[in-house]
């Protein structure tokens, strides 16, 4: 359950989306590897196993790191939490500083890769490139006295216990500070709104005009297409897929702009897992320039008056060799896909959003996994919800509808939520009930694969999806639900 609130593109960003972590050192005895951000110049940000405690509730911002991966999980790169920085290896350091791990990079390159390498015991080695010496395993240099006593650097060739470190993990993005789900209001009151949701296509598709976008431009364009300041009013959510984490707090603004009311922008990472390990890395987006754009994944953008919000790792392709055009074989990782939900209780609403795995040749070319993703998504909404709330989910599910009249299949995907939930263009055709107007242009032809669903009590009395994909290669489309 990974999510977290929108945070401005300058940093630090003290706090981002992906799943947590602490590094406990095996050679120092279960010391924990702080950020020390009290230091200043060189020293600034300077990794080193010193923290003890009981529990690991006891740890602090200093003490925890996101995982991100910038190479599709072959390597994985820490994030402190403290000063919102990625931490590197220092190669062009001297003397006992040589190869220092320290978290103060703003972007992900070669310098912050580290390989997660796993040993018999469970725990992990940290391998990192050094300039002169290759691949070194990191060490906490416990034999070190004064300031350098615990320091983490590059330069074992060997693992023994300085080198082993307990990846403890701290949780999903801490998901909601309010802790379980509220129960909704009762009765349910009535409710009048509209929801939107738009594959943004705002990370690096060069076949995009929205490639490398930054936040203000697409937070302009998110509100444009909630039409006139009246009309934007009207809506209780809109749902966004293939965008940055550092997008989110400009979108956040650009709606409060457009509406002249509090929104809240929640963004959950798809991830990648680690080659060598069991654990999972956020993606990170493409930087544009020397930005750092964070994550890349989901968003869910709800009035500000939500107490609740968490995200759901949705079942995937796992990573796997598969031969290419020439018969060779390719290791290949898979995208970890996500959905998350934010519920207003006053208003007995929940809003879900996701986007399912591709149908590539390369990802999920039967459908098995999407049809899996399917029947989570529904477990989410119907089984983990309390009773009371009425429930809207949506999203890129990057299959097209059970009547569709398109070559595409499996035509199967979404069965199971036809057969409860209403979709906002279902029934346009009586001859293809279960199918919808075209949201994603293709050479050739147009497809449905965006959705809109409603519980199968609600009235829809509109169901919009104009064929203009803007700066994206999707239409949004927007529904008008009446409870």
């Amino acid at each position: 359950m990974t999510a977290v609130q929108a945070q401005a593109e300058t940093r630090p960003v003290p706090v981002t989306a992906g799943d947590k972590y602490a590094l406990k050192s095996v050679g120092a005895g279960g010391l924990y590897v702080s950020t020390e951000v009290v230091n200043s110049g060189d020293p600034e940000g300077m990794l080193r196993a010193r923290k003890s405690v009981s529990s690991p509730d006891e740890l602090g911002p200093s003490e925890k790191f996101t995982l991100h991966t910038h190479d599709k999980g072959w390597t994985a790169t820490l994030r402190s939490e403290a000063n919102g920085n990625y931490v590197t290896t220092e190669r062009n350091d001297t003397g006992s500083h040589k190869n220092l791990l320290r978290a103060r990079s703003t972007n992900v390159g070669e310098w912050e890769e580290l390989h997660l390498v796993r040993q018999t015991d469970g725990t992990y080695a940290l391998k990192a490139w050094t300039n002169d010496d290759g691949y070194k395993y990191v060490t906490a240099e416990m034999q070190d006295d004064g300031t350098d006593e615990g320091l983490l650097r590059a330069r074992a060739d060997v693992v023994k216990s300085w080198e082993k470190f307990e990846l403890v993990f701290l949780g999903e993005g801490n998901a909601s500070d309010e802790g379980g789900r509220p129960s909704p209001a009762s009765p349910a009151p009535a409710a009048d709104f509209h929801v939107m949701s738009w594959n943004v296509c705002a990370n690096n598709n060069t076949g995009c005009q929205n490639n490398e976008v930054a936040g203000a431009d697409l937070g302009s364009q998110i509100a444009d297409r909630l039409g006139s300041k009246e009309e934007a009013k009207q809506y209780r959510a809109v749902f966004l897929q293939e965008l940055c984490e550092s997008h989110a707090k400009a979108i956040e603004q650009a709606l409060e702009t457009k509406t002249d009311t509090g929104w809240d922008v929640r963004f959950a990472p798809i991830k990648y897992t680690v080659d060598g390990s069991s654990v999972k890395a956020a993606k990170t987006c493409n930087k544009t320039g020397s930005e750092d754009r964070g994550a890349y994944g989901i968003a869910l953008a709800v009035p500000d008056t939500n107490v609740w919000y968490t995200s759901y790792d949705l079942p995937s392709p796992e990573n796997r060799t598969i031969k290419n055009d020439k018969g060779d074989d390719v290791w290949v990782r898979m995208e970890q896909r996500t959905a998350m939900c934010a519920v207003l209780p006053t208003q007995a609403l929940q809003f879900c959003a996701t986007h399912f795995s591709s149908g590539a040749d390369t990802e999920d070319p039967k459908g098995e996994k999407r049809k899996e993703q399917a029947a989570k998504l529904q477990e989410i909404v119907h089984s983990y919800t309390p009773a009371g709330y009425r429930t809207v989910y949506g999203g890129d599910f990057n299959s097209v509808p059970t009547d569709s009249a398109s070559p595409d299949t499996p035509k199967d995907v979404m069965t199971s939520a036809y057969a409860v939930d209403k979709e906002c263009d279902e029934g346009q055709s009586s001859t293809r009930p279960r199918d919808g107007k075209a949201t994603k242009p293709l050479d050739g032809r147009n497809i449905k694969i965006d959705y809109l669903f409603g519980p199968s009590s609600a009235t829809i009395s509109a169901c919009d999806v104009r064929a203009d994909a803007g700066k994206s290669d999707h239409y949004p489309i927007k529904a008008h639900f009446e409870f």
